[in-house]
């Protein structure tokens, strides 16, 4: 993927142009405690009145490393053996949980016709890595075990995440992780952290760094500093995907990458694409333009966060 494939050719959408002036009203992240900031990501996505109607939204418990953990099964309606999506929120691995994606699930599960089940793993600064990789494989271990039991088809399984979830959900499906058994039909990967090394560094970062489009470098290296406090961790492929063997990638399910135009995370969805088809896995990568980091998520959705939800139900009718 060149540096050049990269280049907006779209402006920010007005409607995300929006959101970045509130997000900026606000502290930035890394000038608030943990614990302030993990209160202030809630309250900034809480809309409770705009949120997309399913039939069925139920709380359930799911297997984690280290015990059960809190997660929120969507249904979007009465329908034998629809697929199950297991799915890990964004948020740095710090902040988040299950409330604050709840539009996210809601739309995955309209859009697809699949049960959803959002999982609240382990944050840190609390819970370092490796908790949260550790809880992503045990969840969807368990979850792909307990599919039937939901109602799902067992072979029509697939595991998806935004930014630090979509990290995750890498994680949960790279070799010798775990004893899950075999892989899902597919893994979704919105605007994944691939290469924590890699922090501030590359077109993406130079680019939009400054967090005038939203997620700033500052915002990562708080982030990574508060993750993995280790720079020894940062080349463990569950930590960074991106370092991990080709030969190893190259048993990954079928792959969906999303990136966003005016997002730092950005090359790294690209190069992690990349690795993947040389890898021989079968990856479909889509960079969608006048979007940023979180465009999935938004309240009121511009044209490609729209597209992007349909991108995914085409994509999983195709491999699974």
């Amino acid at each position: 993927m060149a540096n050049s494939d990269l280049t907006p050719t779209e402006p920010l959408h007005p409607l995300l142009v929006e959101g970045v002036k509130a997000r900026r009203a606000r502290p930035a992240f890394p000038d608030v405690a943990p614990d302030v900031a993990k209160a202030m990501f809630e309250e900034m996505q809480a809309n409770p009145s705009r949120m997309p109607e399913v039939v069925v939204v139920e709380a359930i418990e799911v297997a984690g490393a280290a015990g059960p953990l809190h997660a929120r099964l969507y249904r979007p309606g009465v329908s034998a053996a629809a697929p199950l999506i297991v799915y890990f929120h964004g948020g740095g691995f710090v902040l988040g949980s299950y409330d604050t994606h709840d539009r996210n699930a809601r739309r995955l599960a309209i859009a697809t016709g699949a049960i959803v089940v959002s999982v609240n793993y382990r944050l840190a600064p609390e819970h370092p890595f490796p908790a949260a990789p550790d809880d992503a494989d045990a969840a969807l271990a368990d979850l792909s075990a307990r599919a039937e039991g939901l109602g799902a088809d067992p072979d029509r399984v697939f595991v998806a995440g935004d930014s630090a979830g979509a990290t995750l959900a890498i994680a949960a499906v790279l070799p010798g992780i775990g004893e899950r058994g075999r892989q899902p039909a597919g893994l979704i990967a919105f605007y994944p952290v691939t290469d924590m090394t890699a922090i501030g560094v590359g077109e993406s970062y130079r680019a939009f760094g400054d967090g005038n489009v939203g997620l700033s470098t500052a915002d990562m290296l708080w982030f990574r500093g508060l993750y993995a406090p280790d720079p020894d961790q940062w080349n463990d492929p569950r930590c960074s995907p991106l370092a991990a063997d080709v030969a190893d990638l190259a048993g990954l399910p079928p792959t969906l990458i999303v990136t966003a135009a005016y997002d730092v995370l950005a090359q790294d969805g690209a190069l992690f694409a990349a690795r993947l088809a040389t890898a021989g896995v079968t990856v479909t990568y889509r960079h969608v333009q006048g979007v940023n980091h979180g465009f999935i998520g938004v309240p009121t959705p511009p044209p490609g966060t729209i597209a992007a939800y349909e991108a995914v139900a085409e994509w999983m009718e195709r491999v699974g």
